[in-house]
């Protein structure tokens, strides 16, 4: 479940809200670890230093202010998992944890100057350190790391990855996996926790070390970025560093882990780390009949303690689902929903405290075999953006080998005009416009095709409504620095309209050219609309414009453009229908959608 609470452990750089796993638990029962008994005096200190403090910190916590609901999101073996962003927020972090945590750095201060070869002291000195919000401190004991192999560059890429230097983080956990042998690379590249059952089917078809499999992963976290124009892959050093954070807590167990806790780290991995704990009491005679295992019962009459953790939130479907991984062009916006059922796995991105769909408008043409893809957006209406230091991109990637293609605009205004190129073909759009000072984005994501159209010479671009400007635009590059950033028009101001037909013949052919608004018929499934709306269009009609025209010469594009006077149509939703007949082919189509408000 998730809540809004202080998140000590990212004080800056995390929301001010987190996510909650529940588990009963007895912080009392936590021992020294004993797998280094070995180790010499001063790393045996910050040990039993360790377990010290987690006990102090079980038994100092504050009141949970809400506890497990009847029905969990989540059941992992004896753990309940639930996802609430309303719920009340968590009280801050007492002092005397602070002060313990304090106390208990200065002693792995100590430690890892002596013994920095120390595999266990350097990084539970880099957990800590992170703990408390140090992000800085902890690259630099992370720097200071004398661990063989490649321990030193994952506690590195953790810290990378805390401070928002994605590309850093994702060049030291890439070095580490080179090191690490062919058994540990396949454990820690695996996606298999974060993916649906069908998914997990073909990706398991894939024996490690198999290209095939590398593939697949990189795939996969290539599409599952929140923002696709930022540099580095934020989506794969998260977990990366839940993998790190699994090893430390494997190594020194926390509060809501011990030793074979392998629930809780099933669920860390899949929902992230807690930022921030509570506890509630339960009569132990109520609680009789509910086994959570591994927890310690009280004393008859004394009462049962129930610790709730706390992950950032919010927090977002983690890896997109099979069908659109495995073909994102064909997705649609609701594919990319940030809460599409079912929620194997969740991410939080502290850059994405908000996230919400961009008003935009978006237009696809064709450059012999590359796409022009413009973007128009308006960011205004989103009030989470207001009064921060905008950027603005408009990213596009092929679906057979993904690639970014794109364009990115630093302190971008409020509305604008982006151009993509990128291979003609089926694509992925992410339309995007964030602040990074206000950690909000909105985002417009989804699949982009070039028009459908078989077995014809001349086919038809998209269509791109502009704002018109006194003469008629003859490219794209006139018409888009006018093209409104909406499909939501007021009908009191005349509406322009650009495309481009293909194919034409080079010495010039006769074209009828039919522009038709009519409104959106209200029956469900696509096809059902579509068909209704062309059986309407030759019917009353509010809005119809019919011309002859000839094909431009000496090119196989005709660019055209027409104003159309919407002052008739009322508050609703309509389809802008284009219609182009030549000679010796049937009639092609292209749509888009208005949406008519009040002036």
């Amino acid at each position: 479940m998730l809540r809004r609470a202080p998140l000590l452990f990212a004080a800056a750089a995390l929301a001010t809200s987190s996510a909650r796993a529940q588990i009963l638990r007895d912080p009392g029962a936590i021992a020294p670890s004993t797998a280094d008994a070995g180790a010499p005096g001063e790393a045996r200190s910050a040990r039993r230093a360790q377990a010290w403090f987690e006990r102090i910190h079980g038994d100092s916590l504050p009141n949970a202010r809400s506890t497990r609901p009847g029905k969990c999101d989540e059941q992992v073996g004896n753990v309940c998992y639930w996802y609430d962003e309303k719920a009340p927020p968590m009280p801050p972090e007492p002092a005397s944890i602070k002060r313990a945590r304090d106390d208990l750095l200065a002693i792995l201060d100590s430690a890892a100057a002596r013994t920095p070869t120390d595999r266990w002291t350097v990084e539970q000195r880099v957990r800590y350190l992170a703990d408390a919000g140090r992000f800085g401190d902890a690259l630099t004991a992370a720097n200071e790391c004398k661990v063989g192999g490649w321990w030193c560059d994952v506690l590195g890429g953790f810290a990378l990855h805390l401070l928002g230097r994605y590309a850093a983080a994702d060049s030291a956990y890439s070095h580490a996996l080179i090191q690490m042998l062919p058994k540990d690379r396949c454990e820690w590249k695996s996606i298999e926790l974060f993916i649906d059952d069908d998914t997990r089917q073909q990706y398991r078809r894939y024996p490690c070390g198999d290209p095939e499999r590398d593939a697949f992963e990189n795939r996969a976290w290539f599409f599952a970025r929140t923002l696709y124009s930022i540099d580095g892959n934020d989506s794969r050093t998260e977990h990366f560093a839940r993998k790190t954070m699994e090893m430390m807590l494997r190594d020194a167990p926390g509060l809501t882990v011990t030793d074979s806790q392998d629930d809780d780290l099933e669920l860390m991995m899949r929902f992230g780390w807690a930022r921030a704990w509570g506890v509630s009491y339960k009569s132990a005679q109520t609680q009789s009949g509910f086994s959570m295992g591994r927890s310690r019962m009280p004393p008859r009459g004394q009462p049962l303690r129930e610790i709730t953790s706390y992950e950032p939130v919010p927090a977002y479907r983690y890896v997109p689902p099979g069908f659109v991984l495995n073909n994102p062009a064909i997705s649609d916006s609701s594919n990319w929903r940030l809460q599409l059922p079912p929620v194997i796995a969740r991410y939080a991105p502290p850059y994405a405290v908000s996230l919400t769909p961009l008003e935009h408008q978006k237009a696809m043409f064709k450059r012999g075999d590359t796409a022009l893809v413009v973007m128009a957006y308006d960011a205004r209406v989103t009030k989470q953006l207001a009064g921060g230091k905008l950027t603005a991109a408009l990213v596009v990637a092929p679906n057979e080998k993904p690639a970014d293609y794109g364009k990115v605009v630093h302190d971008a205004a409020e509305t604008g005009v982006l151009i993509a190129r990128a291979p003609w073909g089926p694509l992925l759009m992410s339309a995007e416009v964030y602040s990074p000072e206000k950690r909000a984005v909105a985002r417009a994501r989804y699949g982009v095709n070039p028009p459908f159209a078989v077995g014809t010479r001349v086919t038809l671009s998209d269509l791109l409504f502009y704002k018109p400007f006194g003469s008629f635009p003859v490219s794209v590059e006139q018409a888009a620095p006018h093209a409104v950033p909406t499909e939501r028009l007021r009908a009191d101001e005349k509406l322009g309209v650009y495309w481009e037909s293909y194919g034409t013949d080079p010495n010039g052919e006769k074209m009828k050219i039919s522009l038709t608004v009519v409104r959106e018929v209200e029956e469900s499934g696509f096809l059902k609309r579509q068909a209704k709306a062309l059986k309407l269009v030759h019917e009353a009609t509010p809005v119809i414009v019919s011309v002859e025209d000839l094909s431009a010469r000496a090119t196989t594009t005709s660019p055209r453009a027409l104003e159309l006077d919407i002052h008739t149509l009322t508050k609703g939703s309509y389809i802008v229908q284009l219609e182009v007949e030549v000679a010796g082919q049937y009639v092609v189509r292209a749509e888009h959608r208005i949406e008519i408000i009040a002036p």
